[in-house]
């Protein structure tokens, strides 16, 4: 049996009180890369707007990457229905070569 090694992983997020949850080991570098960037755009956008609460920008944070992540997934989505209809039409040429 080929399972992945699990740990516990202890996110630390701006300053927040670190949590604690279990990931499987080949995932623990996307999760620091995560929580890297996390962090770099909370000190950027708490430096950036002096006096709001670290809630507030965390909140900020959260709807950056979310924008993020929808963008990025109507791409894909996008890119997807565009590989399968040239897929279709290169399929329709290929057969009417063989025709």
């Amino acid at each position: 049996m080929n399972e992945d090694k699990r740990h516990r992983f202890t996110a630390t997020i701006a300053d927040v009180e670190p949590f604690v949850f279990t990931i499987p080991a080949s995932e623990e570098a996307i999760f620091r890369k995560a929580a890297y960037h996390v962090n770099s755009l909370w000190q950027k956008m708490k430096a950036d707007q002096p006096g709001k609460s670290s809630h507030y920008v965390l909140a900020k944070v959260a709807l950056a990457f979310a924008e993020l992540y929808y963008r990025k997934s109507e791409q894909l989505t996008s890119q997807s229905k565009m590989l399968d209809e040239f897929e279709q039409q290169l399929d329709r040429l290929l057969m009417k070569m063989d025709d």
